[in-house]
């Protein structure tokens, strides 16, 4: 958690430290780990390992503004999320990402 000598922090210190490492292993990881199974990828080329950790942030992401835009979703998972936009955008999505100039805005 830290290189520092025991010495240099008092008891308050410590705790915020320790609260600050679990707030990122309990956020962001936790959420790579258990919706995407981050920890079993076996891809092992660097190039791969950083285009899919990018890939998952940002499919984290897309889920996070998706879940904000409606209350009663407030419960909904990964997995729902998943879900939703397999059978609902896959074909836009392809669209999307093949565009020569991408819009978010749908074709007339």
């Amino acid at each position: 958690m830290t290189s520092r000598e025991p010495e240099r922090f008092d008891a308050l210190q410590w705790l915020r430290a320790n609260r600050q490492y679990w707030g990122i292993e309990g956020g962001l990881h936790q959420r790579l780990d258990a919706s995407t199974n981050e920890d079993h990828c076996r891809v092992r080329n660097r190039n791969g390992v950083w285009v899919l950790g990018m890939l998952r942030r940002l499919a984290i992401s897309l889920f996070a503004e998706w879940r904000s835009r409606d209350p009663r979703r407030h419960r909904t998972t990964m997995t729902d999320f998943q879900s939703v936009m397999g059978e609902e955008h896959a074909r836009p999505a392809l669209r999307f990402v093949t565009a020569k100039r991408p819009s978010f805005n749908s074709p007339s």
